[in-house]
């Protein structure tokens, strides 16, 4: 009966948080994000065709934007549910939401494995669904948290092979790390730097074994032989991402740009940017420079981990068996790539941190109230509970204010103009969409919404041009304009013979694009 309880209270937890997870995908964040719509404008065309949007057949990575290679985990991913649900703001979010929600269940299954009572494989679930960042990237389709549940399998399977000796868990452990470089350009140097940290941990069990490290070696090179006959035909799917790091001068000989990043000033710098990724304000406080990462309202993780982590880790060095010795690494190795990459306070590029935070914070708590200081056992339970209130904030914050903060980072509210024009299309069927070409991403953009409402012949309507150039003079009547507010006036109601429709409102009332018709 007992067991009952406790399991109906998993469930109800994990219930809940779904529901919570899953809310009003349509609506926050604000608008699509241009990465978002790379990545299902990609999986939108695997899932209809088995080709990518540039007419490659189930490609190992994907072109994307224009700009670089993206990783192929979220494309397939976000194909599969394209391939039953249609193509909609709301659809394209819901791989992250699983990818969240599974987070929240491996985390359960590794505390498990770690703790014996069952509140704090409880409390691990818990403070991995309230943290801010684990739970923005939950809701947004970017890869950056899909290498996540591949750390914690590995977690996992480490914590079996510890216990139990099974060389398949340390095999399948190693394969999970090969396949999850897949999933975030990050992970090509997290992923080895964790098979690094294994073999550091369990070296008196596998030094006098080559058999063993072999056979765990192999099986983490397998999922990456695919990666060599797609470089030899596509070599600048690694220098694409340097490139977009802007990590070094991609002009640069590979061998020259990385000792360019061993002189003493860039080394300076990269010690500052790992240094400040540990900054109490932005983990527990700012959060990421982002606001598609951060609210700005609510750190990282919230505030009462300042006090549980620090303890955790205290507790960890002092019984520092060989999980315990992984844990802390993986918590102080977490910003290593995004340190390579020299970007201050980018946490997108270091949820590495993420399942070692939360399980050295349950560590942290069970420290706390196994102490005998009434006082302690007060502020533990003063901490545990202003963690829920810190969540209902940062949630309140996050479905209001945050949207009218965010929609700049967004690009604005180009999906109001794009429908507008559907909309008008419709009602009178127009000769040419003429769209300002320095609205970015616009074409992205106009792909979707035209997949979205099955109006991808309006295509052959649509001409991008220079607002400094255009004689709208020369215009054929039942023409479309739109402008950014950048190139137009937005007080002007007419412009030559154009007059200016509806107005296109971002969520606090300014006017960002402006549509005009002859």
């Amino acid at each position: 009966m007992k067991k009952t309880i406790v399991y109906s209270g998993f469930v109800l937890f994990f219930a809940l948080t779904a529901i919570v997870y899953g809310a009003l995908l349509s609506r926050t964040p604000v608008y699509l994000n241009q990465d978002e719509l790379g990545f299902a404008l990609n999986a939108y065309s695997i899932a209809q065709t088995g080709f990518d949007d540039n007419n490659r057949f189930f490609p190992l990575y994907f072109w994307h934007l224009g700009v670089m290679w993206a990783t192929p985990i979220i494309v397939y991913a976000t194909a599969l549910v394209l391939r039953f649900l249609p193509l909609t703001e709301g659809m394209i979010r819901l791989p992250s939401v699983f990818v969240g929600l599974l987070d929240i269940f491996l985390v359960w299954i590794l505390a498990g494995k770690i703790f014996k009572e069952k509140i704090y494989v409880f409390l691990a679930g818990f403070l991995l669904a309230t943290t801010p960042v684990h739970f923005i990237h939950s809701r947004i389709l970017l890869d950056n948290l899909f290498v996540i549940p591949f750390v914690i399998l590995w977690l996992i399977l480490l914590s079996l092979f510890i216990k139990e000796g099974r060389i398949v868990d340390l095999g399948l452990g190693f394969f999970v790390l090969g396949v999850g470089v897949h999933s975030y350009h990050a992970a090509k140097i997290m992923m080895p730097l964790y098979i690094f940290l294994t073999i550091w941990v369990l070296w008196s069990q596998v030094k006098n074994n080559k058999k063993l490290l072999g056979v765990v070696l192999v099986s983490f090179l397998l999922p990456l032989l695919p990666f060599i006959p797609w470089l030899s035909k596509y070599p600048d799917t690694l220098i694409d991402q340097v490139k977009y790091t802007q990590l070094y001068d991609a002009k640069l000989n590979p061998l020259v740009g990385v000792l360019s990043l061993l002189t003493p000033r860039s080394l300076l710098h990269r010690v500052d940017v790992y240094v400040n990724y540990f900054n109490p304000k932005f983990l527990f406080l700012r959060g990421d420079a982002s606001l598609i990462h951060s609210t700005q309202k609510t750190g990282v993780l919230l505030f009462p981990l300042a006090i549980f982590v620090p303890l955790g880790i205290f507790s960890a060095l002092r019984k520092w068996e060989p999980l315990e010795k992984i844990l802390v690494a993986g918590f102080f190795t977490a910003p290593i790539a995004a340190t390579i990459a020299g970007d201050h306070y980018r946490i997108s590029r270091a949820l590495f941190i993420l399942p070692f935070a939360v399980i050295l914070a349950t560590y942290g708590v069970k420290f706390l109230f196994s102490l005998r200081s009434r006082k302690c056992q007060v502020l533990g339970l003063v901490l545990l509970f202003a963690i829920p209130l810190q969540g209902f904030y940062f949630l309140y914050d996050y479905f209001t204010d945050y949207r009218l903060r965010s929609y700049s980072w967004f690009n604005n509210n180009v999906p109001g103009a794009l429908e507008s024009i559907i909309k008008y299309d419709r009602q009178q069927s127009l000769v040419h969409v003429y769209f300002d070409k320095t609205i970015d991403f616009l074409p992205s953009y106009w792909k979707f919404y035209l997949i979205k409402h099955d109006r991808r012949d309006l295509l052959w309507k649509t001409e991008f041009f220079d607002p400094k150039f255009v004689d709208t003079e020369l215009l054929p009547q039942n023409t479309l304009l739109l402008y950014s507010h950048h190139n137009v006036d937005g007080q002007k109601q007419s412009i030559g013979q154009f007059n200016k429709l509806d107005p296109i409102f971002e969520p606090d009332g300014v006017q960002k694009l402006y549509l005009y018709k002859n």
